[in-house]
């Protein structure tokens, strides 16, 4: 396992950019993203600019019709179904670190800033549980990224998608 301070830091940023956008992404979020990118998406365009990423992230992981085109659930994924198998292992090894939370288990924002926890070298973390979340994210994601590719119109997401499909397989 990686025990670095930067990969941890970098895996929150990108726990951080899945997560619903309450505010403009943080600058030094943004860092792991292509230039061009961070330049579009570096600067605060005001409440309509916010308004609209939080729209595109609503209708990207959340709520649209005919259904949601990027479900952030792993389970989706892996079996189907919301709050499968994979969902209640993860639950488990979140409480063998003493670590719960309010959203679902498998939610990708979630999984990532667990995977941060574990890289970071204070943490202690058993390498094994680094390697297997890892194994875990790797398993599914492919599929939620290119989803994620394929339906953001804004833009911003995808930029976050392929900054994810790189940090997955260099971790």
């Amino acid at each position: 396992m990686p025990a670095q301070a930067g990969l941890s830091g970098e895996l929150l940023s990108l726990s951080r950019l899945f997560s619903y956008p309450e505010t403009w992404p943080r600058a030094e979020d943004l860092d792991g993203l292509d230039p061009e990118a961070k330049e579009k998406w570096g600067q605060e365009p005001g409440p309509d600019g916010l308004e609209a990423l939080q729209n595109q992230y609503v209708s990207l992981f959340i709520n649209a019709l005919p259904e949601v085109p990027c479900p952030p659930f792993g389970s989706v994924y892996l079996e189907g179904t919301i709050m499968g198998e994979s969902t209640v292992g993860l639950k488990k090894l979140y409480a063998k670190y003493g670590l719960e939370t309010d959203e679902m288990p498998d939610l990708i924002a979630v999984e990532l800033e667990f995977l941060s926890f574990l890289a970071d070298p204070v943490a202690h973390a058993d390498p094994e549980d680094y390697q297997a979340l890892l194994a875990h994210l790797r398993s599914w994601t492919p599929k939620f990224l290119e989803r994620v590719r394929q339906n953001d119109e804004s833009g911003f997401f995808k930029a976050v998608s392929c900054y994810a499909r790189e940090m997955l397989s260099d971790s």
